[in-house]
């Protein structure tokens, strides 16, 4: 019972995190923050800029909690956040090649 105490918790502090991520992006971008995400409603921009992002931060968690908290604020569009997600995810696999590409000359 332990265990499914922890998992229900666990769920709780997550969504509760994601709230107050949400709302920080609410107070701190206003209403004009919207529009800077207006570049990239192209999608091939989106998943560049995901990548982008991964690349420079080397977190696809980092970046997708962002693009989620943007989406969850009502300042990015979930039909904008998709391709930056998924840039995040192929940024991951960029940054492990670099690693394995600097790696295999040792």
């Amino acid at each position: 019972i332990g265990g499914v105490f922890a998992a229900f918790a666990s769920m709780y502090v997550f969504l509760v995190g994601l709230q107050l991520l949400g709302d920080a992006f609410k107070c701190l971008g206003g209403k004009g923050a919207g529009s800077m995400f207006s570049a990239i409603s192209n999608p091939i921009a989106g998943l560049m800029v995901g990548i982008l992002a991964t690349v420079l931060v080397q977190s696809s968690s980092t970046s997708t909690s962002i693009v989620v908290g943007l989406v969850g604020a009502g300042q990015m569009s979930v039909k904008t956040g998709i391709p930056v997600i998924m840039g995040a995810n192929i940024g991951t696999s960029v940054t492990n090649t670099l690693v394995s590409m600097g790696q295999s000359g040792d």
